[in-house]
């Protein structure tokens, strides 16, 4: 039963919610529907937001418990969550309220619930002496999740590359898990868990599965963020060694190609320098060695590869000896590699060219016709004055058809 007081407190809130909602309607400014509804929330707000003065939030507090033991969790529920929404009690019975409300969830099998209202206590008392047990009852309730992942991966052992996700249809009926979006809610309650408590015990496994869902998905960039936090900031953790891996083979993946920015790849080269170093797992476990191993190979290939189309890119354009260069730098810097040969192939071709006064036009048009008229025509020059204009000088073949003499080919001897 509500106290007198609270009753007329309650009763005396809803007059001054009709008076100031009539004020509001009434008064200038208030020509329109929304700006109706404008004031009206901001008054609402303003009234339901302060508390009351309680003198039994105690004897509610020890009644909700009560409700709590004798596994009446919907009853317990309500009056945890009232007691909690009175900003008027202490802050430390509110704290205990709310974390009982999110117990009361979490006992009944209301886990998204639940996992709600942990995250808005997580909220209201970022330094409460329930933050590290909340984030490990939310981490408990995503890796009730997160099974449903495991058996996926199970069920698709066979499929090789990126594990698209596909949409399944959930029992409506099952309090335990969302409806829509479980993979979503798990990797943002799990980002939650390690942005409240960074040193929990749980900070680390929170960061391992975010990044290794968001590894299988193909999306490299959010896996190599979150593999790389752990591998900065949780130094001593024993996921520490699959992190760095996973995310070696991240920044590798989240480049897009060679055509694109190289700096991932050549965090990634770091990266295995830093494993190779500091892990003595790595020369311990044959496998993590031929991970390492492969993956140096890739972010090798790759980079010869940005190299190469550099040189491409030069010789497309007309710049025949910045290609000779990048030609000659995949060479020596990729050796072993196929874009080596590939690089001595072309480097050897385009001194050929530049050799015999050819150079290679790239695909500039106008470099290409001048290219082309050089070719057929020649490039007409100054001939000296001759006793007579109708002898032919001794190093030129006379024209034929008032066309210009074509120029010696490059190292041919003079008649």
């Amino acid at each position: 039963m509500a106290s007198s007081a609270e009753t007329t407190f309650r009763a005396t809130r809803r007059w001054f919610v009709v008076v100031l909602a009539a004020f509001a309607l009434l008064a200038p400014g208030c020509k329109t529907w929304s700006s109706f509804v404008d004031r009206t929330k901001t008054i609402k707000t303003a009234l339901t937001d302060s508390g009351y003065d309680d003198p039994k939030a105690q004897e509610k507090l020890a009644t909700a418990k009560q409700l709590y033991e004798e596994g009446k969790y919907s009853k317990a529920m309500k009056a945890y969550r009232e007691i909690a929404d009175n900003q008027h009690n202490p802050s430390g019975m509110a704290e205990e309220a709310r974390f009982m409300q999110a117990e009361s969830r979490f006992a009944a099998g209301e886990y998204p619930e639940a996992v709600d209202t942990y995250h808005k206590l997580l909220l209201d008392f970022p330094t409460g002496v329930h933050r590290r047990e909340s984030c490990a009852r939310v981490f408990e309730i995503c890796d009730y999740w997160l099974d449903d992942f495991r058996a996926e991966l199970t069920r698709r052992s066979d499929e090789t590359g990126v594990l698209k996700w596909h949409p399944e249809w959930k029992n409506p009926l099952d309090k335990s898990k969302p409806f829509l979006g479980q993979e979503g809610r798990t990797l943002e309650a799990l980002d939650h868990i390690w942005t409240h408590d960074m040193t929990g015990p749980t900070a680390d496994k929170a960061l391992f599965w975010c990044g290794y869902v968001n590894y299988v998905r193909g999306n490299f960039q959010e896996a190599d963020h979150f593999f790389s936090t752990l591998v900065e900031m949780h130094k001593e953790s024993p996921l520490r060694p699959q992190a760095m891996a996973y995310a070696i083979q991240a920044k590798n993946n989240a480049t897009g190609g060679a055509e694109y920015d190289g700096r991932k790849c050549a965090e990634a080269l770091q990266l295995v320098h830093v494993a190779e170093a500091t892990l003595p797992e790595v020369s311990k476990s044959p496998e993590m060695a031929e991970k390492l191993t492969r993956a140096k190979f890739a972010i090798r290939y790759q980079q010869a590869e940005k190299d190469f189309r550099m040189a491409e890119y030069y010789e497309r354009t007309g710049h025949p000896g910045s290609a000779v260069f990048y030609y000659e730098l995949v060479r020596r810097r990729y050796a072993g590699t196929r874009y080596s040969d590939l690089a001595t192939e072309k480097k050897e071709h385009l001194v050929a060219l530049m050799k015999e006064g050819k150079p290679a036009p790239g695909r500039d048009p106008f470099a290409v016709v001048q290219a082309k008229w050089k070719e057929v025509f020649g490039s007409p020059s100054a001939s000296p004055k001759a006793t007579d204009e109708n002898e032919p000088k001794r190093d030129e073949v006379q024209p034929v058809g008032g066309t210009a003499p074509a120029p010696l080919p490059a190292g041919a001897v003079q008649p």
